[in-house]
């Protein structure tokens, strides 16, 4: 059975939709068939994944690729659609450049499904046909993963509070919180404490017979990523001494995360622990090598790579000096013996997001023995 994980922040721009993308093409290297579903009516992970850049490149996609997206697939649960006209194929799924990966693909009309969630979600005791509402997400996602082999699903979910995304989230089996060390993520993390339990409890009435169209268990949180940070190398990590030594993250960025650590392990883990929503910490210091509980792992700020990625569909790890017309100065230079360039900071993206893949294949490993 796949395990679902959703990525998850109410606090936009922390980089969701490039983590899926790059995680779930590196479960794929890892051997695992996975979906990954855009579940935020953006839609940026469907042009992400399949390069679709513009306006007609999107129309000539629903047009050939009609009822393989999440709102077509889901809107006949919802009587959106004529009953006389039923999706051609509600469990088809979009091939893409990685032989084990596969996306659901987003639909702006997404969106529109939240009022009826919200009204489900408020009047279960007085409308009990309501109830498949809230469980429609995930009754299409299991059908999908089970019906393809699916090993793993990974969401990226639009960052609001809302009803659909709820219930999402309660779908799945485990999340993963994508933060930049800011003020803003350092509120987000805050506000999180409250919210996410707080949905929980709200959606426990959904659970309570033996017909629950949501999992049994609440979802685990499995840490959070620390995104978009910039690097410093140290004055003494240049000499020939020091040629292993990290790369730092500059102080700015490290105070913000200090402060996030902080008010994660005394705020939001609490909270979740309460709500049995959180891994338990010594299976993740026997998975996570990068920090202590519960940090999972840092990408720094790749922006020079990120373009060529996009206009690709490629992960940066993938790239080559080829894929950027790099030049031989730009891809690799030596300094003091030591390598310096775009091929090198392709290979940390490499290992950054391998060290990840392999944190949380060995994490859930390890919670379902």
């Amino acid at each position: 059975m796949a395990n679902l994980i959703s990525l998850f922040n109410h606090k936009g721009g922390v980089s969701k939709t490039t983590t899926v993308f790059h995680l779930g093409w590196k479960f794929a290297n890892l051997g695992k068939r996975v979906l990954i579903v855009d579940a935020d009516p953006q839609c940026n992970l469907t042009g992400l994944t399949l390069g679709l850049d513009d306006y007609d490149s999107l129309v000539r996609f629903y047009d050939n690729k009609q009822n393989t997206d999440l709102f077509s697939s889901l809107a006949p649960e919802f009587s959106l659609e004529e009953k006389s006209n039923p999706p051609l194929n509600p469990t088809a799924l979009t091939k893409t450049k990685n032989k084990n990966l596969f996306i659901l693909a987003g639909n702006i009309r997404f969106s529109e499904l939240d009022t009826q969630i919200a009204t489900a979600m408020t009047s279960s005791n007085t409308l009990p046909v309501l109830r498949k509402f809230v469980g429609a997400f995930n009754s299409l996602i299991r059908k999908m993963a089970a019906e393809h082999n699916i090993d793993i699903v990974l969401v990226d979910m639009s960052p609001s509070v809302s009803s659909t995304n709820q219930c999402i989230l309660m779908s799945s089996d485990y999340f993963v919180v994508p933060v930049s060390p800011d003020f803003y993520c350092y509120q987000a993390i805050d506000s999180l404490s409250n919210v996410l339990p707080k949905w929980a409890k709200d959606i426990s009435q959904f659970k309570i017979d033996g017909d629950s169209p949501l999992p049994t268990d609440n979802p685990k949180m499995l840490g959070f990523i620390t995104q978009n940070y910039r690097i410093y190398t140290t004055a003494n990590s240049a000499l020939p001494d020091n040629l292993d030594q990290p790369k730092q993250m500059s102080r700015a960025y490290s105070d913000w995360l200090d402060k996030i650590k902080e008010v994660s392990n005394r705020k939001l883990v609490p909270a979740l622990q309460s709500a049995s929503m959180m891994i338990d910490s010594e299976k993740f210091r026997l998975s996570v090598t990068h920090d202590a509980p519960y940090h999972l792992g840092g990408v720094q700020n790749f922006s020079g790579l990120i373009p060529v990625s996009q206009k690709l569909s490629k992960p940066i790890f993938e790239l080559t000096k080829e894929d950027g017309n790099w030049s031989g100065a730009r891809w690799m230079w030596e300094k003091n013996e030591k390598e310096n360039g775009i091929k090198v900071n392709i290979e940390e993206a490499d290992k950054v997001y391998q060290n990840l893949a392999k944190s949380i294949l060995k994490m859930i490993d390890l919670d379902m023995k």
